[in-house]
């Protein structure tokens, strides 16, 4: 008889070692300063890669970004050290943009050199890390590019942020 009730027991056991964890459970109080997880006020929006079209010549690749569904996270690669990167922005209903250049290498050369604004006129140069106000009319482009004050390569893999 109590063999019987072993093996009866034996798959509820295993039906309860094999059960998902409910995603409520990985959720923990934030004030607790030994907690390794997130608490549901602390998550982010997560960045989807939203490239409409892209084209690429020996010195310049272009994307056309669509900024109504920031944040937007493009992954690139310059490939010689004449390449620049050109972000044209479309669906501008923001009046603030951000963005956030993260090189594979510390050591890549490269930054946001300007902000090609509707009006015909450019500003920068700026970081590899820039904080703008937009007039939400016109067209807009973001040159990414070498540093001329600076040396080294830019020839290398980086991922763009805008928020």
């Amino acid at each position: 008889m109590k063999k019987i009730n072993i093996f009866l027991l034996l798959p509820v056991l295993m039906a309860s070692c094999l059960k998902e964890p409910d995603k409520s459970d990985l959720i923990v109080n934030k004030n607790n300063p030994t907690n390794n997880h997130i608490s549901q006020e602390e998550v982010v929006k997560p960045t989807r890669e939203q490239i409409e079209e892209r084209t690429v010549t020996d010195t310049v690749i272009t994307h056309v970004v669509d900024i109504s569904t920031l944040p937007v996270e493009i992954q690139e690669e310059i490939s010689n050290e004449n390449q620049k990167l050109i972000l044209q922005l479309k669906n501008i209903n923001k009046t603030n943009i951000s963005g956030h250049l993260i090189p594979e290498s510390g050591q890549t050369n490269i930054r946001f050199n300007n902000i090609e604004l509707n009006n015909q006129t450019i500003d920068g140069p700026f970081g590899k890390d820039f904080d703008y106000n937009l007039d939400p009319k016109g067209n807009y482009g973001i040159v990414i590019g070498k540093s001329l004050m600076a040396s080294g390569s830019q020839v290398g893999k980086l991922k763009i942020v805008l928020k």
